[in-house]
């Protein structure tokens, strides 16, 4: 009996130990994914905000204070970035942190600032950000720029996001319950209430003492744990053990939650079902007790004749323990290595690679994990433009035969287009009809391919391969989903960038390159002149006629006006040459290995007969002209401002006349 009563002891101890340390675990790390998710968003805002301050237009606005014109400019901006990124706040703000203008909500205005993202950044003169708790109830993450000019604060500009979408991602990704909940203190509880009935979400103010609960993934939250946690917010993460609700058996983690002042208002717990665990050990610790009893009788009624046995009998119960430890460590150990494979998904997506560099590297650490049986082959697939097939992004070790019949899979064809068109797990352990793509030669093997999908929008399939004959684990399928779940939240971060990437380089009205990339171009341009010794012209170019245009039809017809002209342009200078907008109705030229004046004025003279002819906007035609300034390398200016600069005034000379064109050396 004291053998049971012992090894009952220390199996429960070990247990326990096990479990807790692994719901810690786990518990670290969605708060490190958490931090890691809110790092990314706030590092895209920045890439927007950079973006919307190359726009002079809205930076003279800011500083005059002209509510019109920095509503007129931003509306479009913000509805582009709502619908593509998510962005639910744009502000523009005073030097004195009073608000000029909500682009969301215009009507309200003239307030001071006062949140810790816009005292961050007043107090850093740098870009600030942080998650701010708002009144009701629900986060926002916040990106506060200040603007300088001249020397002088000019204002600051804010872009924000609810981030409540995270944690349902984090509940999706890890498979646990969550429950969010604030602290009363920083809420008013008409506010509140009004909130949530607004987001039709259950409310109760008076549920708890000290806190409220925002949100939670169950239908019924668990009082007994809420009352525990409700009494004080926690400094770290904090386990609580066996918290029973509907005849589920659940472990408890509390993760802190703080705002961009470092105020701890309010928990994130997270429900790990134990109930599988439990019934198992508790099957385990009945028949181990069965077993220890009857050793126990054996031992006292055959004390003298069975030692020997008896104690080969302890000896192979405590083997057994020793064994049940070791399975419940490779458990957590399980656990661990997948999160890590997760992880390191998620941290390949933050350095500056291409989006077929981040899934070649997420599609390695996925094959190569050690703790499932899958082949080191498979490939990851995008939606094509089309909507209708799948494009080959990523792959590992596929023969030559595949990468060309698979590079495009229309939905429906063999497994991974299956995938796609059900929108549901394909699973099979050998080759048969429905692998309809085959080969002399292929191996016999299986599939898992899944579907990657984020809200309701599919996203692309991922192709691991098994060997032939493979049993279906629920273990392996899981990982594979959560796999799948964050290959989603990698596309999109790495779909975001590359819009904004596109963005902060190119026009969003015309296309084409943007002042940043002109200059970009216009150093290489010179290095290459340099060493080549050879020479370029810079040809400055405004439209004539184009405020008359404008006011007459309206911006509509303008911005249509200037799409055609940027066309017309384009048609008369070849691939090698650069085209850029560079504000306004003003364009610039790069014309690359132009020897003498007579070559730039053969372009002047084609883009001056292109721009005469007239246009048809919306049914009414308009006649406009260009006035075109030229700049010699390294006649006229040996370095990018300088050309610029000396087109612009040559350019100037020819507004005098209108519809011709001048050189910066009098020459033409």
């Amino acid at each position: 009996m004291c053998v049971a009563v012992a090894g009952g002891f220390f199996l429960n101890s070990t247990e326990t130990r096990q479990k807790h340390h692994a719901v810690e675990q786990q518990a670290e790390a969605m708060e490190s994914h958490l931090l890691s998710s809110m790092q990314i968003k706030a590092e895209v805002m920045e890439a927007m905000l950079a973006f919307i301050i190359e726009d002079r237009r809205i930076i003279a606005a800011l500083e005059s204070g002209d509510r019109k014109q920095l509503l007129e400019l931003a509306t479009p901006i913000y509805e582009r970035f709502n619908q593509q990124n998510n962005i639910t706040h744009f502000y523009f703000h005073d030097g004195q942190r009073v608000n000029l203008l909500r682009v969301h909500k215009p009507e309200k205005y003239g307030d001071t600032i006062n949140r810790f993202t816009a005292l961050g950044a007043e107090k850093s003169g740098s870009l600030f950000s942080g998650i701010e708790l708002g009144p009701l109830g629900t986060f926002t993450l916040r990106s506060v720029l200040p603007v300088f000019g001249g020397g002088r604060l000019l204002g600051y500009i804010e872009l924000g996001q609810e981030i409540d979408g995270i944690i349902e991602e984090a509940h999706t990704m890890f498979g646990v319950e969550l429950l969010l909940l604030i602290a009363k203190q920083y809420l008013s509880q008409s506010d509140w209430e009004e909130g949530m009935r607004m987001l039709a979400r259950p409310f109760d103010w008076r549920l708890l003492t000290n806190m409220v609960l925002v949100s939670q993934s169950l239908e019924e939250a668990p009082i007994v744990l809420l009352n525990r946690v409700d009494s004080e917010l926690v400094e770290e993460i904090d386990v609580h053990r066996d918290v029973e609700l509907n005849d589920r058996n659940y472990w408890a983690a509390v993760i802190p939650i703080k705002d961009a002042g470092e105020r701890k208002v309010g928990s994130l717990i997270m429900l790990h079902d134990m109930t599988s665990l439990n019934q198992d050990s508790k099957t385990e610790m009945l028949w181990f007790a069965a077993l220890s009893t009857l050793i126990s009788w054996i031992i006292f009624l055959l004390f003298y004749r069975v030692l020997g046995n008896t104690e080969q009998e302890l000896s192979d119960a405590r083997a057994r323990l020793i064994e049940e430890g070791e399975a419940r460590t490779r458990q957590v150990e399980q656990a661990l290595n997948i999160q890590r494979v997760l992880d390191e998904m998620l941290n390949i997506s933050l350095p500056p690679l291409t989006m077929k560099e981040v899934l070649s590297k997420s599609l390695d650490a996925v094959l190569t994990i050690p703790i499932f049986t899958l082949q080191q082959k498979g490939a990851i697939f995008f939606v094509a433009e089309d909507g209708k097939s799948l494009e080959m992004a990523a792959q590992r070790n596929l023969s030559e035969v595949l990468l060309q019949s698979c590079a495009m899979l229309p939905f429906g064809k063999c497994l991974c287009g299956r995938a796609a068109a059900t929108r549901e797990l394909v699973f099979f352990d050998h080759l048969n009809a429905q692998h309809e793509i085959s080969y002399d030669g292929i191996e016999p093997h299986g599939h898992y391919c899944i579907p990657i999908i984020s809200e309701g929008r599919l996203l692309g399939v991922l192709n691991a391969y098994v060997d032939a004959g493979h049993v279906r684990e629920a273990a392996e399928e899981g990982f594979l989903k959560n796999v799948a779940n964050t290959l989603a939240v990698v596309i999109e971060r790495k779909q975001a960038e590359e819009k904004l990437e596109e963005m902060a380089h190119h026009d969003t009205l015309t296309g084409l390159p943007n002042r940043i990339v002109l200059y970009d171009r216009l150093d290489q341009s010179l290095a290459l002149a340099r060493r080549h010794r050879e020479s370029f012209a810079v040809v400055f170019l405004d439209l004539d006629h184009f405020k008359e245009v404008n006011d007459t039809l309206g911006h509509d017809a303008g911005d249509q006006l200037l799409i055609d002209a940027s066309t017309r342009i384009s048609g008369c200078i070849r691939e090698v040459d650069t085209l850029a907008r560079v504000g306004g109705d003003e364009f610039c030229l790069i014309l690359m290995d132009t020897r003498d004046p007579a070559g730039a004025t053969v372009v002047a003279e084609k883009i001056l007969k292109a721009l005469t002819t007239p246009f048809d906007i919306s049914g009414q035609s308009c006649q406009v002209g260009t006035s075109i300034g030229i700049a010699i390398f390294p006649a006229d200016g040996e370095d990018s401002e300088t050309l610029i600069k000396n087109a612009d005034a040559a350019m100037y000379r020819a507004k005098r006349q209108r519809n011709t064109y001048c050189f910066f050396n009098n020459k033409g």
